[in-house]
């Protein structure tokens, strides 16, 4: 048996001072927030579902528009997305 991996009885894996990730995560990693964020900033030539006019809309505002328009048709989890939204929770 080792005594270089218990500290008072216990077991460590790792020595005092020592880290399990010494040189941590890689700098210019991204994380999955910011690859989320990237591509919904992402922006095509579409139908705006509310008006029908062609114009250059970003993935995000595509998506927005898509629950707004299931709210219209009376969707309530749709209505309620949108309005925990733009108001905030009730």
């Amino acid at each position: 048996m080792r005594d270089d991996i218990y500290l008072d009885g216990i077991e460590t894996r790792f020595q005092k001072g020592e880290s399990g990730n010494p040189n941590g995560r890689p700098k210019g990693s991204r994380g999955k927030a910011k690859m989320v964020r990237q591509c919904l900033g992402i922006t095509t030539k579409a139908d705006n579902q509310l008006t029908g006019e062609r114009m250059t809309l970003s993935i995000e505002d595509l998506i927005t528009l898509a629950i707004i328009a299931k709210a219209i048709k009376g969707n309530t989890a749709a209505y309620r997305a949108i309005m925990d939204s733009a108001y905030g929770k009730q």
